[in-house]
């Protein structure tokens, strides 16, 4: 049997002419087909530097700690926490403003604790503190002494 050659070479110079074609299409590609069109904008922005400024002094006001305790007559003072004790479970009303005349804001229940905020003010023949709850500032209002007893942690 005699084997033909021309086909398998005829193939085989096609494939190398078909190679060759698509090598040279690829190198001469125009260049404006290849590249994006997007542009990246660079901005620079200088270091800063190290300039004196000329004429401007800070001084520092010293702070001046006070060493006297004033004395009061008063239960609490500011800052304090105080719970609300000896309702018989009736509960304290926290009210609007110092006196039994304003609107009740909330009852505080017994052993809910408070701070003290402002105060004291004398009205109505009472001692009144502005208390506020540490973990609700939205509860808060006036309230007489007499059921408030101060607490060492809150």
């Amino acid at each position: 049997m005699k084997r033909s050659w021309l086909p398998l070479i005829i193939g085989f110079i096609l494939t190398l002419v078909i190679l060759i074609t698509v090598f040279i299409f690829l190198i001469f590609l125009p260049q404006n087909q290849i590249q994006d069109d997007t542009v990246a904008l660079i901005t620079v922005i200088p270091a800063a530097s190290s300039t004196p400024m000329i004429g401007l002094t800070i001084v520092p006001t010293p702070i001046v700690e006070s060493t006297v305790e004033i004395s009061s007559n008063f239960k609490f003072k500011l800052g304090d926490f105080v719970q609300i004790a000896g309702t018989s479970g009736d509960g304290l009303r926290l009210r609007s403003g110092p006196g039994r005349t304003n609107s009740v804001n909330f009852i505080g229940l017994d052993a809910e604790v408070f701070e003290v905020i402002d105060g004291p003010v004398a009205a109505d023949d009472f001692v009144w503190w502005y208390l506020e709850a540490p973990y609700d500032k939205n509860r808060n209002g006036w309230s007489v002494d007499e059921y408030l007893q101060i607490v060492t942690v809150p």
